[in-house]
């Protein structure tokens, strides 16, 4: 098989099985955020830990290449395996309890979210309102709002459903937000991503506009501000689900929500107690900012199942026999059944070196979780080196003619120089945004809010009574009104 055909039912794979699980953590730097999670007693100088530790990632505990145990024995020890990170909040469910708890919320939103959705297929509501959206610089049009207006308001009511469940002190995004009927990852149905759920914030966001929309049209600023509230709220909430594709969604949701606070912060009705509301708001946002550790970190758990789900679907004799046994003793596995890793689609250069290239993954992983916390600019030379490893490593060969290529991790790493970017202009929109409602007040001192693509404060113009920060990053720049002292 060639490496174009290998590399498209891996793509295919990864597509459904690399969105993975999700954790939620309250980390703040300094701290281990999966320091509370069981199974910590090891000895890190050997795989000598339960078995139930590498759940989802058993044929670990058969690797033989000493690049490839030492990567994991540093997994062990940071406590990244998947049974680590990800917990089964299925298990924790209890109905009679009610809305208070958390999961209960997760459960209200993937209902809601579900509907909200469906309501496409008869009469493509959702598409019609983004047909009706602006594109570009984001406005008010009064006839395009008016020729939805039943949309709209037919959709108001999932509108509010979810803004209740959004309230709720607990509320939570679990994994099962993204698993079709809410299934357990532990299941066959684990690694099946519900394809739906990645429109679903966007979705979501998108009714909150119409309603700022509205909102400016009326002159209640008020009501406006409440609506962008809530969008990035649920950024927010998104964006701590250890996985880049979900914080990537809540990433560009949040971007386009600060082009809408510009046209709000523009009104002729925005005043100081505006301003200061909004301040509050972006400060709650930036207190709340998840590391990218927590990202990186959780993506490599889900590639380490990835790993694991592959080497499983390998030949039977690439597993040592008393670990397959094991596995079927467990019921994990009872046979190699046929799909899209079924023996024979992979050459024997994939089975060979197989471990050389989930080594290589771990150590290129570790490297991006090393400089996860910097500015973007200072990952620059880290993530330059490892696309350099992965272009020398392409279509190299063994001695015997066989491809060595790391045809998994070049899926898996690919795109990480892009998705950091995504983060990067995310952030540098929020801080950008704050450097601008404390001058905007009379606050100088914002110099703690910086560009993450220079590792500099940003500077400010000021011209006609407007403060305004244009990075060529983002696609425009941001103005605020200056306000008097009170």
């Amino acid at each position: 098989m060639s490496s174009k055909t290998q590399r498209t039912y891996l793509a295919a794979a990864i597509l459904t099985a690399a969105v993975g699980f999700y954790v939620y953590s309250h980390w703040k730097p300094g701290e281990n955020p999966f320091s509370g999670i069981r199974g910590r007693n090891i000895n890190s100088s050997q795989f000598d830990v339960p078995f139930a530790r590498f759940r989802c990632a058993e044929t670990l505990r058969s690797v033989q290449t000493p690049e490839l145990v030492d990567a994991v024995r540093r997994v062990i020890e940071q406590n990244g395996l998947p049974a680590d990170v990800f917990v089964d909040d299925t298990d924790t469910f209890d109905e009679r309890k009610g809305e208070t708890q958390p999961l209960n919320v997760a459960v209200m939103l993937h209902n809601e979210f579900h509907k909200l959705y469906a309501l496409e297929n008869p009469d493509n509501a959702i598409e019609t309102l983004w047909d009706a959206s602006p594109e570009g610089e984001w406005d008010v049009d009064r006839q395009k709002l008016d020729g939805v207006r039943a949309t709209f308001v037919r959709l108001e009511p999932k509108r509010q459903a979810i803004r209740t469940a959004l309230k709720q002190p607990h509320a939570r995004f679990y994994y099962i937000f993204i698993y079709p009927d809410m299934s357990s990852p532990w299941s066959d149905a684990g690694i099946i991503v519900n394809t739906e759920a990645s429109r679903y914030l966007s979705d979501y966001a998108l009714l909150e506009e119409y309603a700022i929309a509205q909102a400016l049209l009326d002159g209640n600023i008020g009501e406006a501000i409440d609506a962008l509230a809530y969008v990035f709220r649920i950024a927010q909430l998104a964006s701590h689900l250890a996985n880049v594709g979900t914080r990537s969604d809540a990433a560009v949701v949040r971007l386009r929500a600060f082009d809408v606070m510009q046209r709000v912060i523009l009104d002729p009705n925005f005043n100081r107690t505006h301003m200061v509301r909004l301040r509050r708001m972006l400060v709650e946002q930036h207190e709340d900012w998840v590391s990218e550790y927590i990202t990186w970190f959780g993506d490599r758990a889900s590639a380490i199942r990835l790993y694991h789900q592959l080497r499983l679907y390998l030949p039977v004799d690439v597993l040592e026999d008393d670990q397959f046994r094991e596995l079927q003793r467990r019921g994990l596995v009872n046979e190699v059944e046929p799909g899209i890793f079924e023996p024979g689609r992979f050459d024997r250069g994939f089975e060979k070196h197989y471990e050389a290239d989930h080594a290589f993954y771990l150590q290129s992983m570790q490297r991006i979780l090393d400089v996860s916390e910097k500015p973007f600019v200072e990952r620059l030379d880290v993530l330059d080196q490892i696309a350099g490893e992965l272009f020398r490593k392409e279509n190299t060969y063994d001695d015997v003619g066989i491809a060595t290529e790391p045809f998994v991790a070049n899926i898996l790493l690919k795109d990480v120089s892009r998705l950091m970017q995504i983060f990067a202009r995310d952030e540098s929109a929020l801080n950008r945004a704050l450097v601008l409602t404390f001058r905007s007040l009379g606050q100088s001192n914002t110099d703690r809010y910086q560009n993450p693509f220079t590792g500099k404060p940003f500077e400010v113009h000021e011209a006609d009574g407007l403060l305004s920060i244009t990075i060529p990053e983002l696609p425009r720049p941001l103005r605020m009104p200056v306000f008097t002292e009170q």
